[in-house]
C-alpha cells in the first residue's frame, strides 16, 4: 500500500501527519519520544484528518495506553452498536 504525505502539523513536543493511502487517509501521530499512534479514518474527507492532526497537536484529546495503534473513533464493523456507538 503506498502511502503519499499531504500535511505535517507540528507544535512543542506534538507532531502529526496526515497520509493519503489507497484506502483513505491515515494520520500518524508523534511525541516526544517518537510514533504514539495511528488514525484511520479511511471514510472521511482530507479535512477531517487534517483537524484530527490540528486536534493531537493542540492537544485537544490525549491517547491511553491501550489506543495505541487503536482506530480511535466510531467504525461501522463487528464491534459497532447502533444507539450505543451514535
Amino acid at each position: 500500500m503506498n502511502k503519499e504525505l499531504y500535511h505535517s502539523f507540528r507544535k512543542d513536543e506534538r507532531s502529526a501527519e496526515v497520509y493519503r493511502t489507497s484506502k483513505g487517509f491515515e494520520v500518524e501521530l508523534y511525541e516526544q519520544n517518537g510514533w504514539s499512534a495511528t488514525r484511520k479514518v479511511h471514510q472521511h474527507s482530507e479535512t477531517y484528518a487534517e483537524n484530527v492532526a490540528e486536534n493531537w497537536v493542540e492537544k485537544v484529546f490525549n491517547l491511553e495506553p491501550e489506543d495505541k495503534g487503536y482506530y480511535g473513533y466510531r467504525e461501522k464493523s463487528n464491534n459497532y452498536y447502533e444507539g450505543l456507538d451514535d
